[in-house]
């Protein structure tokens, strides 16, 4: 089972895939890198840590027609 965290911002969820300290890294580093290798879409940044989120996406119905497709019927 996983422990995720999760951060509520701005009315968005975010999962929280990897937290790194600000003075670990160069003082002009490239956020766009640091995405890519915490394979993050989102950097948040509170008390010296960036947090590399992914953004939870709202669920979207396809079909309704998915509900009553299991359902078998004796004769």
């Amino acid at each position: 089972m996983y422990n995720y965290q999760y951060i509520d911002y701005n009315g968005k969820k975010y999962i929280v895939k990897r937290i790194v300290k600000e003075s670990s890294l160069k003082p002009d580093f490239d956020q766009r890198t640091l995405k890519e290798w915490s394979m993050s879409d989102t950097l948040l940044r509170k008390d010296g840590r960036f947090y590399c989120c992914e953004t939870i996406e709202d669920a979207e119905i396809i079909s309704w027609d998915n509900q009553t497709a299991n359902v078998q019927y004796k004769s």
